[in-house]
């Protein structure tokens, strides 16, 4: 069986829900905490995480916010989890 903590399981959903959007777009981490229902301190936590390791950028400024460093389709993540995908229907 497989453990994951709980924030690297709310890790996962963060990049999730950045994958989900257009390429470029970016999300404050108000947006994220939203679409997420996670709350906003642990968000803006990982997010810091998240970009430290080199997995999302940032911008500042008014139309700054968080994006995937790499296009989702480029992404380790992804390679991951389609065999996961496949196993479960």
């Amino acid at each position: 069986m497989l453990r994951i903590s709980k924030l690297t399981d709310y890790g996962t959903v963060i990049l999730a829900a950045l994958a989900s959007q257009p390429e470029n777009t970016r999300l404050t981490a108000a947006d994220v905490a939203q679409r997420t229902r996670i709350g906003l301190a642990t968000v803006s936590k990982l997010l810091k995480s998240l970009q430290r390791g080199g997995l999302v950028t940032s911008t500042r400024g008014s139309y700054g916010g968080y994006h995937l460093a790499r296009p989702p389709r480029k992404s380790a993540l992804r390679r991951f989890s389609i065999p996961w995908k496949a196993n479960s229907r």
